[in-house]
């Protein structure tokens, strides 16, 4: 995981603006995709209490993207850093970098102990 002094992180964390969920008895997926220095970023999560703020996550990741980082180590920062602020009650991200030559995909995902709306997940598509 890229190590960070925790002022940054904190600060890098700031950036992550939230709003309350509009219904939070219902599960719902919520996608944000980018794309940041030739690769595809997705993020989709179950809101529980928060949703995350479009414009926010465009900043965010303006500040939070090492370009010296691998995509898992960039994966990680990005689930820690969503998981902190949204609290959701699933988080997936995806990473996708395509050259002539290779395809790297790194998918990485984490849920709160007391979810386990599996059905929800299983009609997702990959």
């Amino acid at each position: 995981m890229i190590t960070a002094p925790d002022n940054a992180i904190r600060d890098r964390r700031a950036l992550i603006e939230i709003s309350p969920a509009p219904h939070p008895r219902h599960d719902a997926v919520v996608t944000h995709r980018a794309e940041i220095s030739a690769t595809k970023m997705r993020l989709r999560y179950v809101p529980d209490r928060d949703i995350l703020n479009s414009d926010s996550l465009a900043t965010y990741l303006k500040v939070a993207w090492n370009a010296d980082a691998s995509l898992e180590e960039i994966a990680q920062t990005i689930l820690e850093d969503i998981n902190d602020q949204v609290i959701p009650s699933w988080l997936e991200v995806t990473l996708s970098r395509r050259t002539e030559t290779t395809e790297h995909d790194v998918q990485i995902e984490d849920r709160q102990p007391h979810w386990k709306d599996r059905g929800l997940l299983d009609r997702l598509a990959p």
